[in-house]
Parts: C-alpha cells; sequence; structure tokens
C-alpha cells in the first residue's frame, strides 16, 4: 500500500511529539512502508522542522518562507510603508 508524503509528515509530527528522533522516525517508516518510504534526509529535515515548532504537514511554495518580508521590499506601499527601501 502506498503512503503519501503528506501521510508520513503526518507520522513524523506525531513521533516527534512522542520524542522520536530521525533515526528512529525513519526505521519505523522503513519497517511499515518498505520502498515507499521517505528518504531519511527527507525525514530528517522535517523531523527538524517539528521540533522548532513547525504545524503544518503541508508543502509550502518555493520561496514562502519569506514572501512577506519580500512583499514588504517589493511592494511597500501595499504594505503600509513609505518607499524608502526598508533595511
Amino acid at each position: 500500500m502506498e503512503v503519501t508524503r503528506v501521510e508520513q509528515r503526518s507520522y513524523i509530527k506525531k513521533a516527534v511529539l512522542r520524542g522520536r528522533i530521525a533515526m528512529e522516525c525513519h526505521g519505523e517508516l522503513v519497517e511499515a512502508l518498505g520502498n515507499y518510504t521517505l528518504p531519511y534526509r527527507t525525514v530528517a529535515r522535517w523531523v527538524g522542522k517539528f521540533q522548532q515548532g513547525r504545524v503544518s504537514t503541508s508543502d509550502e511554495r518555493r520561496g514562502e518562507v519569506n514572501a512577506d518580508a519580500d512583499d514588504i521590499q517589493r511592494f511597500p506601499h501595499r504594505c503600509g510603508y513609505s518607499s524608502r527601501r526598508l533595511h
């Protein structure tokens, strides 16, 4: 049975809440899913994100993390800032 990436991330999130580390999460996924498991590096990255407080298991669009800061610099008038460059 194939399990989606988002479903695997949901498992990772729950495992992090239980105190699991990346190696444990990946090992458990491999045991359950075999070849359908996310690569270790991907699991480790998501473990890190959840440990840092990330809540969502969905994908981010590329560049979404800094979208607010970028928009303020490119379109300050839309954000209520003056037209001077922000630094």
